[in-house]
This record gives C-alpha cells, structure tokens and sequence, in this order.
C-alpha cells in the first residue's frame, strides 16, 4: 500500500470518527435541553419523581403500571395516554393544555420581576 493511500484512509478513519463524536454530542446536548413537547413532558416527569424521592419502581407500583413505562415515559418514549395518565396522577399532578405563548402563572413572576 503507498504511502498516499496510507494518509488517505487515516484521514477518513478520523473523520468518520469525529462525525461519529459529533453525533453523540448533539445527543447529549439535546437530552439537556429539551426541544420537544414530548422531551419536555418526559423531563418534567423525571424532575417531579425526583423531586418526590421516589424511584421508578415505586413509581410503578403506584401508578399500577410497568416499570418499563416509567423508563418510557421519562426518556420520551412511546407509552399510552391511560398510563400517562396514571403516572401523572400517581406523582400528585395533572396535566393541562395550553396555547403555546400563553404565560403560565407560575411564569409571572419572571415576567414582572425588578431589575434594580
């Protein structure tokens, strides 16, 4: 093999491997900030469980559903509406459909808030 052909397939070796860091980056990256409503939804879901000290287990048990749903729900997975539903009911909340640029009450307080 020359010496040219020997460069060339180290350098696709390294692009290939930084495509390949990229993509794992950009996963991470989203999974911090959620964009969708779904992955929204699925870290509210894990904050309020965390929030209550509860572990997906006894989430589970609670909700009656399997554990499996939890994992499912808590990393934007497919799960159904009943289960969302139950899971929902089980960490003492509700959920709520609103207009996209409507302000939650919760948000006023940073709305109004003093700069000074």
């Amino acid at each position: 093999m020359s010496a040219t052909l020997l460069v060339y397939a180290q350098y696709n070796a390294l692009i290939y491997f930084l495509v390949y860091i990229m993509r794992i980056m950009t996963l991470k990256n989203a999974n911090m900030h959620p964009i969708t409503n779904i992955e929204r939804l699925a870290t509210e879901l894990r904050k309020q469980r965390r929030a209550r000290n509860i572990s997906q287990q006894a989430l589970s048990e609670q909700a009656k559903v399997a554990r499996r749903t939890i994992t499912n729900a808590e990393s934007a997975g497919n799960i159904g509406l009943k289960e969302l539903c139950r899971i929902v009911n089980a960490l003492g909340c509700e959920l709520a459909l609103r207009p996209r640029d409507a302000v939650a009450y919760e948000e006023l307080s940073t709305i109004f808030k003093d700069e000074g």
